[in-house]
């Protein structure tokens, strides 16, 4: 019997799961948030993007991507741009209440392989094995 880690889109493939946001659904929740308050940030300072830019230290039109929400910016990144701007990053994550906050995997075998998805604690349990 062989022990998998099942990706995100096969677990939503194999449960009958009820609303959970979609990876994208959460990139796009945040590039929104993200880029709202960078927008209303230089608005409220009555910076143009090139003033900002140059508080932040980028480039004019690194300040545009960013506006638009359609840039994927790192974490990194993130965080010093929020630190020039005295700003406190905080993310919050919420296990989906449908689902029980301990498994992350699928506990049924999969019968065509003779593979079983393993819960968050065999999953430890198997790591410090290694």
């Amino acid at each position: 019997m062989n022990n998998k880690l099942m990706s995100y889109k096969d677990m939503l493939s194999t449960e009958t799961i009820g609303e959970i946001s979609s990876n994208i659904d959460m990139f796009y929740n945040l590039s929104y948030k993200l880029s709202t308050y960078i927008f209303d940030y230089r608005i409220n300072h009555k910076l143009s993007q090139k003033d900002f830019a140059k508080t932040i230290g980028v480039k004019q039109a690194m300040v545009s991507k960013l506006e638009s929400g359609d840039y994927n910016i790192s974490l990194e990144s993130i965080c010093n741009v929020m630190a020039k701007l005295n700003t406190k990053v905080d993310f919050n994550f919420q296990f989906n209440e449908a689902q029980d906050p301990n498994v992350l995997l699928d506990d049924k075998a999969d019968r065509s392989t003779n593979t079983n998805y393993v819960s968050f604690d065999e999953c430890k349990k198997l790591a410090s094995a290694s």
